[in-house]
């Protein structure tokens, strides 16, 4: 790898280390470009908040951070700054104004639940419910039509556990054919890998590679010495080359 784009930070209440960690740790690994894309803020109504994310008043302070790192070391290698964001139809409006005041170079694609959040289905959860399924796959693919993002992380996050092999695969397709209609990649999740996770899905990568989807690797970084782990990107490797995977060592970045 050469580039990874998927990196969080201690904002999110679940990752550690400091940012100058992860860059330091980067430049070890050899990578020339390392974009964070912590998880991003939302603005929800009443006093409901998610524990995984950072707060609105949290994302300058975030931007001022990565982009000292980037003057600092200039030269040496690039860092991008981006945020992880669900798409949530009902709250964009307002969130979409609060983004393009930063000077953001990019927005992954990281579905984690489905509706608005509040009171909906975690993604990750095992679910034989068709619906959630198909939800997922509607939710995923007007956010690819909405221009915003940059590429599609660990799109095989939703759980699946339904008995009907057929309609996973139905589903899944119609996101992997958006996903090559919108020239959007489609992120191979290494920290899924590492953590013994249910995704990376071979149903979803042998699907994708017969949609002739372009991947990238994300490392999803939440500590720094995550980015020097070599043997998931080993396991990443085997699976494009199992099903023919087209992977692209970088992408172009998309601002919101």
């Amino acid at each position: 790898m050469i580039a990874n784009y998927h990196t969080h930070t201690r904002r999110c209440n679940h990752a550690e280390g400091s940012e100058r960690e992860y860059v330091q740790c980067a430049l070890e690994a050899g990578l020339q470009i390392l974009g964070f894309s912590d998880h991003s803020p939302y603005i929800f109504p009443g006093d409901y908040y998610s524990w995984f994310r950072m707060k609105p008043e949290q994302l300058e302070a975030y931007a001022g951070t990565i982009l000292a790192l980037r003057s600092e070391y200039r030269g040496r290698i690039q860092i991008p700054l981006g945020l992880e964001m669900e798409y949530y139809p009902a709250l964009l409006p307002q969130l979409l104004p609060l983004l393009r005041d930063q000077p953001l170079d990019y927005l992954i694609l990281g579905q984690h639940f489905l509706g608005n959040e509040i009171g909906d289905h975690y993604s990750g959860h095992p679910t034989a419910d068709k619906t959630h399924l198909q939800r997922y796959c509607d939710q995923s693919i007007d956010a690819m039509q909405s221009g915003l993002f940059t590429y599609f992380a660990h799109p095989d996050l939703l759980n699946y556990a339904g008995d009907d092999a057929s309609f996973y695969r139905q589903q899944m397709r119609r996101i992997c054919r958006e996903a090559r209609e919108c020239a959007m990649p489609l992120e191979i999740n290494l920290l899924g890998m590492l953590e013994g996770k249910h995704y990376p899905n071979s149903r979803f990568w042998e699907i994708a590679a017969e949609e002739g989807c372009s991947v990238i690797l994300g490392r999803d970084a939440h500590k720094p010495r995550q980015l020097l782990e070599h043997t998931c990107e080993q396991r990443a490797l085997e699976i494009v080359n199992t099903y023919g995977l087209h992977l692209l060592d970088t992408v172009t970045l998309r601002k919101p």
